[in-house]
């Protein structure tokens, strides 16, 4: 009883005790007992699986009790290490030192990396030469910080050897950034609790922020510059002083990095030695280290020499060598060194400190700097061992979806026991027996993982003496665990009563024995679900600077040894929502394939085996080839239909997403403007409390000061256009002043204040949205809303709101008359459309003042009175509702296609016309003639009330200028393009006006007249 419970003891203790083994030689770092004791475990495994009495010897030796066959049995022991031994040495021959002549030396292209300075005297810098900005001439927004940079740049620039012109570059850059990193003093972007100090604070922080996480992963502390203001002649606290030197070193070193920028751990491991080293040289404070020393100053080009030349080398050898990717280092190989400890060992020049001179001839340092003794970098670049490789098989395939293909075996395997229970009547018990197989394909599956892993690791990539143990220890455990797991559900299922292992007990005490035992090889699962479920205890696992967890976390889960993805995880919520979205797809998918894929096979499954049982003379393997044609279809469309569901899943969640975000809301660019055109009542309603709308107040309230002042200094023409009680409006309106008040109040609404309001904040936004280079110049222009001095309205809509709503107005003017044709024949039903649309009625009154506005400029004073006339008659027959009775309406759209043209060719022709340097002259000056100004008075005739008149006045001023011309000098012919294709269009306009007016009625007729007097003088 005795023995065979230290039998039991030696084989439970084993694992154990290996597994102390492994942690304490991974934590103390004893890399030969590592090796030894995986030689000896190695060897014993070999042994026991070559000579089946092995084992019984190994427990016998470890109880102290050898037998006769000792001599052999420790012999085959000590070959079966031997033979671990060689594989070991084989595999990883720097455990002894041992370097094979096998080596690959197309890892190591012959590559010449000794530094070639360059001693020749750089080129004379032109002082007025300079990239964007002149350092002489800096704008505002540069000069504040520009000093400090200044300062720092030349003395690093000595100290390490930059290149002159790089230098100058990069001052320039970091002042640009400086400047943009403005933004975040704003409180419109950052609360004023989390704004930092200055912009050099967040531009630091924003910068260093990777290295940080590199010297966090190394374990070490980071190297940041405290200079003292008075030390580096910087008129700046030392915080701000000392932040600015690290920011010029790192862009120093990355603005001559070249292609060396590809690896960004790189540029950090010269910014942490060359720091160290600089901190060093000046004596740590921003002061030399000794009185009677002087700064280093070292040759323009010296950093490029001996830092990036020899580097940048090594990296083109290998990525311009013609060999497969086994055999040659790519950027995330030399990535992974600089990501390793080991790349601290090496000095980043490769001049020797010791041996350096100063060229410049200053005195040496008395203190010994960083990097004397050590080897240059660029034999740790050499010797950098390759750290991925990708072996191309169908078995990589099946690598990256092992978890799929073992999620979709378990998952089949416990349907059909449930399938095969049902038909069969098994009971719970049983029913539970057969289904905890699930843990011997759980524990097969994942040995059959890891040695596809070795497989895909072995013999190209180099792991650390940790992930060897920890991966030679998990496929001996699991496959020492997995033989037990065999033997144990076999008795499980064997006679009731039995004597095993020389223990007597029934089937229900090794089922236990089972599934205590599974218990330990499914403790990586419940602990991967655990952490699946709460993302962010992987990252505070893999982020743990615990010796103990990181040694478990090496040795159990080998990929926690990547540098990346440790501090990327989702939140609970979002964790939950994609957990129940799979719960409910893998719930169904299992039900369906239950009903479907599975049960249907039990019956035809049954009747083969019962053929095979109780019919002699049936072949085995005739049954089993049978069963797997049958099973096999039902497993491949178990395995393929996850992808059916998940899409029409994924349509069910887009489709709730949809509804919940309102996507789809808004299909057409219409619906984007009735939207916009509710957002200031929304705004107002949110933003503003409930008075704020009342008519308590005029919307003169809502402007500013400057916009009130140029209302009340509108000019004459204005006024007399807009204000009912002038000369020209009291022609047409009489003394009364209310028949344009309606047209005045819809402008003073309570609408107009909240559009005002929504406004200001909306441009603010979409300025906000340009200073971050979201849009382009031309989009803000096209999504601000517009103000214009002198205009009646607050504002004006943005271009996109009322983009093409003329034209729609158009098509609803031209609409076809229906059966009751007297519909459309007065103002009201005419205009209704419009009239009921916010959009469309503002772009048409956009359109007339602006209109107008352009008539106005385009006339001059000579023929202002007559266009007010023409305006203000326009505005009395709308405000009167008899637009109808004085124009063709259905005619309007030549009048617009006219004014575009206008438009058209005034914003062509405008920007790119010149002033002249004085006035023109034809040579003949034309006496000026005085026009009446004002309405005219009744009864006088009409000023084209004879056209053969104007014609005959034409003629006789022609004749006149004719004769002038033969007694003064000769006519200087003036061409001038765009004025005369101006008056061309401006004609054309006049002429669609006159096309539109009704001659029958004597208000249009006087319209008309005027149309055609401006028409003659233009």
């Amino acid at each position: 009883g005795e023995g065979e419970s230290a039998r039991v003891g030696f084989v439970v203790a084993g694992p154990g005790l290996a597994l102390v083994g492994g942690v304490l030689s991974a934590r103390f770092h004893n890399p030969l007992t590592l090796t030894l004791s995986s030689i000896l475990i190695l060897g014993a495994l070999i042994s026991s699986i070559a000579v089946p009495s092995a084992f019984d010897f190994l427990v016998d030796v470890a109880l102290q009790q050898p037998n006769a066959d000792s001599r052999y049995l420790s012999l085959a022991w000590l070959v079966s290490s031997a033979v671990a031994a060689a594989a070991l040495l084989y595999r990883r021959p720097t455990v002894l030192a041992v370097h094979p002549k096998t080596d690959d030396e197309t890892l190591k292209p012959g590559t010449d990396v000794t530094p070639s300075p360059v001693y020749a005297a750089p080129a004379p810098v032109n002082p007025e030469a300079f990239n964007m900005f002149d350092p002489a001439d800096l704008p505002p927004r540069l000069s504040e910080y520009a000093n400090m940079v200044y300062s720092a740049c030349e003395d690093l620039g000595n100290f390490f050897g930059f290149q002159d012109s790089s230098v100058r570059n990069q001052a320039e850059h970091l002042l640009i950034l400086l400047s943009n990193n403005r933004r975040y003093m704003n409180s419109h972007i950052l609360p004023p609790q989390l704004q930092p100090p200055s912009p050099i604070h967040a531009l630091h922080a924003k910068v260093f922020s990777n290295y940080m996480k590199w010297c966090r992963y190394q374990g070490v502390s980071p190297h940041f510059s405290k200079m003292s203001a008075s030390a580096a002649g910087m008129a700046a606290p030392p915080s701000v002083a000392s932040r600015v030197v690290d920011l010029v070193l790192f862009f120093c070193i990355w603005g001559e990095a070249c292609n060396i920028r590809h690896m960004p751990e790189c540029l950090w491991f010269l910014y942490h030695k060359m720091m160290e080293e600089y901190m060093t040289g000046v004596g740590g404070n921003g002061s030399v280290g000794a009185p009677d020393q002087q700064p280093r100053s070292l040759y323009a080009g010296h950093f490029l020499d001996y830092v990036v030349t020899p580097i940048f080398k090594i990296v083109s050898a290998n990525m311009k060598s013609n060999t497969d990717h086994v055999n040659k280092r790519n950027y995330d190989d030399f990535n992974e060194f600089f990501w390793s400890r080991g790349c601290l060992q090496y000095r980043y020049t490769c001049e020797d400190p010791a041996e350096s001179k100063d060229l410049e001839g200053a005195a040496h340092f008395a203190s010994p700097l960083p990097g004397e003794g050590r080897r240059p970098i660029t034999v740790g670049m050499m010797d950098a061992p390759k750290t991925f490789l990708e072996k191309r098989s169908w078995w990589r395939g099946v690598m990256a979806m092992s978890r799929i293909v073992e999620w979709h075996i378990v998952t089949f395997y416990l349907l059909s026991v449930m399938a095969f229970s049902h038909d069969l009547v098994w009971g719970w018990v049983y029913t539970l027996e057969v289904a905890s197989g699930v843990f011997w394909l759980f524990n097969s599956l994942a040995i059959c993982w890891g040695l596809l892993e070795v497989w895909l690791s072995y013999p190209g990539i180099h792991l650390s003496g940790t992930a060897i143990f920890g991966s030679v220890f998990v496929l001996v455990s699991r496959f020492l665990i997995l033989v037990y797991q065999t033997m144990y559900l076999m008795w499980t299922f064997g006679p009731s009563k039995g004597s095993y292992l020389g223990i007597e007990a029934d089937s229900t005490f090794w089922w236990w024995q089972y599934v205590w035992l599974s218990c330990l090889c499914m403790a990586p699962y419940a602990l991967e679900a655990l952490t699946n479920m709460f993302p962010v205890i992987t990252t505070k696992l893999y982020t743990s600077r615990n010796d103990y967890v990181q040694t478990f976390l090496n040795i159990l889960f080998p990929i926690s040894r990547l540098y990346v993805g440790k501090e990327v995880h989702e939140s609970f919520g979002h964790t939950a929502v994609y957990v129940f979205f799979w719960a409910t797809l893998i719930t169904w998918k299992l039900f369906f394939s239950y009903v479907f894929e599975v049960y249907s096979m039990v019956l035809p499954t049954i009747q083969l085996t019962d053929d095979y049982a109780n019919f002699p003379g049936q072949s085995f393997v005739k049954m089993g080839l049978l069963l797997g044609l049958r099973w096999l279809p039902q497993f491949c469309v178990y395995c393929i239909d996850m992808s059916i569901w998940y899409s029409v899943w994924q349509a069910f969640a887009g489709t709730s997403v949809g509804f919940s975000d309102h996507l789809g809301d808004i299909r057409s660019m219409k619906d984007i403007r009735n939207s916009f055109g509710r957002a200031p009542e929304h705004f107002c309603s949110k933003m503003l409390s409930p008075d704020a709308g009342s008519r308590r107040g005029s919307s003169a309230s809502f402007l500013s000061a400057g916009e009130l002042n140029s209302r009340e200094s509108l000019d004459n023409r204005r006024q007399s256009l807009m204000n009912p009680n002038s000369a020209e409006g009291q022609s047409l309106l009489g003394s009364d002043p209310h028949k344009l008040q309606g047209y005045v109040n819809r402008l003073l609404d309570v609408r107009i204040q909240k559009w005002v309001m929504f406004s200001t904040v909306w441009n603010e936004v979409i300025d906000h949205f340009r200073e971050e280079d979201l849009i382009s110049n031309r989009e803000r222009d096209y999504m601000k809303f517009s103000r214009f001095d002198g205009f009646s309205q607050a504002i004006y809509l943005p271009v996109f709101q009322t983009a093409g709503v003329v034209e729609e107005a158009l098509a609803q003017l031209e609409r076809p008359m229906t059966d009751d044709s007297h519909v459309l024949t007065n103002d009201a039903n005419l205009f209704k459309p419009i009239l009921n649309h916010v959009t469309m009625r503002t772009a048409v009154s956009e359109v007339w003042e602006l209109g107008n506005y352009v008539l106005l400029k385009l006339l001059g004073p000579v023929h202002n009175d007559d266009a007010v006339y023409i305006m203000n008659y326009v505005l009395k027959w709308v405000e009167g509702g008899t637009v109808t009775d004085h124009m063709q309406i259905t005619k309007i759209r030549g009048v617009m296609k006219c004014l575009v043209q206008l438009v058209d060719v005034l914003g062509k022709g405008v920007g790119r016309r010149k002033p002249a340097s004085q006035r023109r002259s034809s040579g003949s000056k034309a006496k000026k003639r005085n026009e009446p100004v004002g309405p005219p008075a009744r009864g006088v005739f009409r000023r084209t009330l004879s056209a053969g008149s104007l014609g005959s006045v034409s003629n006789q001023a022609a004749s006149t200028e004719r004769s002038q011309s033969k007694i003064a000098d000769e006519n200087v012919v003036i061409v001038d393009a765009l004025r005369d294709h101006t008056r061309d269009k401006f004609r054309a306009l006049i002429n669609s006006l006159k096309g539109i007016m009704n001659a029958s009625d004597p208000e249009s007729k006087e319209v008309m007249d005027r149309l055609t007097f401006a028409d003659r003088k233009s």
